[in-house]
Formats: structure tokens, sequence, C-alpha cells
């Protein structure tokens, strides 16, 4: 019992901030540099990726603070002051953590229809970013009203009454099973849509490196759904501990997956000029959607009917203008024969493609 007094779960939760959000951020910096000056296609989904990981080092820092109050503790064991801005900054992580999932989900849905080659796939990210965010908004207004004044969560010194807690578990139940849907359903799709391709053995690999990337991330969230009956445990601040920390597992890992599946240009580039690479990357863009790619390498490959890699990649310089500046939301590339291809790929194709994330599928 003496021990248990004691126990202190809040230097783990402080290590896994700490680390998880400096991989997030050092991650994200490397993306935006790769988008921005390499590939010159920095999109919306870099913008939200970059929105996303402000608010997560925010989510970090705050987290962190409700461990110097006492996050991690046994409630008895802290002085009431303490305890109720402990509980404050977990009330604030419950609403953060809502935005950054959100934020996560559109950009990596946004870049997902970059890549994507018919309608089908399409609205099948349609309807699994649909399936995490709209559980997730609904999570957020009812974490933040869940209790009347909100501020009752913390402070139980005044008049006040909290919904109960069995609709919180219901929600984290639902909302956690719709999040691994998601999750492996954009870590699959992209090897549906490429494995067909006449690709080589290296890019397969890297295919299905990002998939298990994903995967991972969606892990994390199994893990911590194990954990969610803790919610009702009176010892509150300490019971949650592993709540918290999967949640900051989990959405560092989605940050970092998300952008080390465009980091491949970089990786290429710095190969290249400290002589670890025997072929030079693709020159870097003057456009403003991507890398040009010269129409002399636009063709078909030993008389296979598939669309080149550097035909996808234009359609991706030229889809935001075709478009009308929805970039990435145009998607329906259709089959094209052998004998129209080139013809057909200007006019018909209405599609908005991520020029690194096919460099790195096709690279030699």
């Amino acid at each position: 019992m003496e021990n248990l007094n004691h126990d202190n779960r809040g230097p783990q939760l402080l290590a896994v901030n700490i680390f998880f959000g400096i991989v997030a951020l050092i991650t994200v910096i490397l993306r935006g540099y790769t988008r921005a000056f390499i590939v010159k296609a920095f999109g919306a989904d870099d913008w939200l990726m970059f929105a996303a990981t402000a608010v997560f080092i925010a989510y970090c820092c705050i987290s962190s603070a409700g461990v110097y109050y006492g996050t991690g503790q046994h409630m008895y064991n802290l002085e009431l002051e303490n305890m109720e801005k402990a509980l404050m900054f977990w009330w604030l992580c419950y609403l953060l953590y809502s935005v950054i999932v959100i934020f996560i989900k559109i950009s990596f849905g946004w870049f997902l229809l970059r890549i994507v080659t018919t309608r089908l796939h399409s609205w099948i990210i349609y309807a699994a970013a649909l399936c995490s965010i709209l559980p997730r908004i609904v999570f957020f207004f009812v974490a933040l009203f869940q209790c009347h004044p909100v501020s009752y969560f913390w402070d139980r010194s005044q008049p006040g009454s909290c919904i109960q807690i069995s609709i919180i578990m219901a929600l984290v139940y639902f909302d956690s099973i719709s999040t691994i849907i998601t999750d492996f359903t954009f870590a699959i799709l992209p090897a549906f849509v490429i494995w067909n391709l006449n690709l080589r053995a290296q890019a397969r690999y890297a295919l299905i490196f990002l998939v298990a990337l994903g995967c991972v991330a969606s892990a994390a969230v199994v893990v911590r759904l194990a954990y969610t009956h803790t919610f009702t445990n009176p010892d509150f601040l300490y019971a949650t501990t592993d709540i918290a920390i999967w949640s900051t597992v989990e959405m560092g890992l989605a940050i970092s997956a998300a952008s080390m599946a465009t980091l491949r240009p970089l990786v290429k580039e710095l190969g290249w000029k400290l002589g670890l690479a025997s072929s030079q990357p693709l020159s870097r863009s003057r456009g403003p959607y991507g890398n040009k790619i010269p129409s002399s390498d636009m063709h078909k490959t030993n008389g296979n009917n598939r669309l080149d890699i550097h035909v996808l990649s234009e359609f991706s310089q030229g889809s935001n203008k075709r478009g009308g500046g929805r970039e990435g939301l145009g998607t329906h590339a259709r089959a094209y024969s052998s004998k129209n291809m080139m013809r057909q790929s200007y006019k018909e194709a209405n599609m908005d493609l991520d020029n690194e994330s096919q460099e790195q599928l096709n690279d030699p």
C-alpha cells in the first residue's frame, strides 16, 4: 500500500509527450521542405498537416503541464488546487485531441485523393474520412459541454452536474472503432490503387513500408481501446494514464507516418549529392504544381496499357488549373487505350497526383 501511495506515472507520459512531439515536429518540417522546395507541390494537405502538428505540440505542452500538477498520480495524494488544475488540463487535451485527429484525417484523405484513379476509390476515401470525422465532431461537443457549468468538470466546489460517464464511454468506443476502420482503409487503399501497375520490386517494397506505417498508427488506437474502461475509475488522473499515453502515441505516429510518406524525394536528393545514389533525381520544378516532366518521358512501357508514372505526374501539374483551383479533389482518371493514351491524358483526366509520392513508387 505504501508503494501505491507514491506511485507516479507522470514521468512516463511526459517522456512520451516529449519524444513524439519532437519526432512529429521534425518529420513535418522535413515534409514542408520537401514539398515546398524540392518538388514544389506544397498543397492543402500539407497546410492541414502543419496545422495538426501545431495543435499537437500545444497538446503535448498542455498534457505535460497536467503532469506537473498531478496527471499520472493518485488523486488522494494531490492537493485540491493541483488536482483541479490537472483535471482542467486533461479536459483541454480532450478537446485538442479531437481537433488534431480531424486535421490528420482530412489531410491524409486529401493526400490519397491525389493518387486514386477511379470514382469508386474516391468515394471510399470520402466515406472513410466521414466515418472518422463525424464521430469526432460529436465527441468534441459532448466533451465540451458534458458538465454544466463547463468548469464543473474540474471544480466540484460549485453547484453543477455532468452527463453519465457511460455516454462518454460509448462515444469513445464508437469513435475508436471508426478511427480504426478509417486508418486501415487509408493504409490499405494505396496498395489496391498501385499494386497492379508495372512497378519494380523496390517500388513495391516502398509501398509495403507506407502501408505498414499506417497500420502502426492504427495499432495505437487498438491498444488504447483496451483502457477505455478506466474512465469510470474514481482515481481518474492515475487510472487514465494509459489512455493519455496511447493518445499521444497515436497522434505522433499518424503525423510522422503521413509526413514520412512524402520524404522519398528528399532522401533521393541527399543520396545523389552524397554519392550514394547512381541516378540523379528529377530536377526541381519551375512551375507551381510540381516537377516538369518532358513529353518524351511520357510513354507506354513494354506495350502495356498502363499509365506511365510521369504521365500521372503531368496530371498533378495541370489539374489545379483545370479543376478551378480545387486541388486534390478531382480524381476522375479514366482507362486509356494504348492508341489514345497520350491524347486523352490531356483531355479527359481530371486528377491531382502527389508528385513525390509517385516518384518514390517508380524509382529505379
